[in-house]
């Protein structure tokens, strides 16, 4: 999903680097528990790597009082398809890495309730050299988006274009081509709006809103403000960096159509 976050360098002075591991994991409801690790990536090659294989590590998960291991399926990546990710539930994640024992935990979420849109179809008038910007008041409302947040939980939506073949608002001539995703800051508020003019393509879009943890929420904060990214500490993660969070969301559509 949402989920692409890139892992940055450690900037700490070679006399203090420890080789400890970048921990990646998002659970969501209905899924499998993957794990991904990975090592961090100094500055300069004059540093001390311990002799663990990422990809041959034993990797368990402690859930109802069970413990399962993780199976390594490349690239530093874990599954465990013995076990399904289940709301409400919290799952305690531990190994061994450069002789010290790593531990994370986290409870999944609940899904959102009563998320909700303002209306389910729009019309955008296409931008061209011939056209120029629409005129003012010409663009729809903003789109609201509703849901019940009692206890100022962490929120974030993401929208996604749907198309196989993807039709531009506007001409994007030198710029940038933009992806056919978008994202709103984490917020604790129960709504909020979408602009029209945030949308790049025509079609049908998938808007998902995400219950997340305020590890997530910090995560992206960070991602957005520093260049440190997964090799920041994290409050759930002993002797290592990264995330292990849980997850949980539900979807809505909504259609941009062209103006006549």
């Amino acid at each position: 999903m949402i989920l692409s976050v890139l892992v940055a360098c450690n900037k700490a002075d070679n006399s203090e680097f420890t080789d400890s591991p970048i921990v990646e994991s998002y659970l969501t409801p209905g899924n499998y528990p993957r794990v991904r690790i990975s090592r961090q990536i100094p500055f300069s090659s004059n540093v001390k790597y311990s002799s663990d294989d990422v990809n041959a590590l034993s990797i368990n998960i402690l859930h109802n009082n069970i413990s399962s291991s993780l199976t390594p399926v490349g690239g530093g990546q874990y599954v465990d398809s013995s076990l399904k990710v289940a709301e409400g539930d919290r799952y305690d994640l531990s190994f061994t890495y450069n002789s010290k024992s790593v531990r994370a935990y986290t409870i999944v979420p609940s899904k959102p309730a009563h998320f909700a849109e303002s209306v389910t179809a729009i019309a955008i008038q296409k931008m061209d050299s011939t056209s120029g910007f629409p005129s003012f008041g010409s663009m729809p409302d903003p789109i609201s988006l509703t849901w019940d947040n009692t206890d100022g939980s962490y929120y974030i939506v993401v929208i996604e274009n749907l198309e196989t073949k993807l039709v531009p608002v506007r001409n994007f001539g030198s710029d940038t081509i933009p992806g056919i995703r978008f994202r709103q800051p984490p917020t604790t508020a129960s709504g909020l709006e979408i602009r029209a003019m945030e949308f790049q393509y025509f079609g049908k879009h998938r808007l998902i809103l995400f219950h997340v943890l305020p590890d997530y929420a910090s995560l992206y904060s960070a991602s957005e403000t520093s260049s440190q990214n997964l090799t920041n500490p994290s409050t759930s993660i002993m002797n290592g960096y990264g995330i292990f969070t849980g997850l949980n969301s539900d979807t809505l559509y909504l259609n941009v159509n062209q103006q006549q």
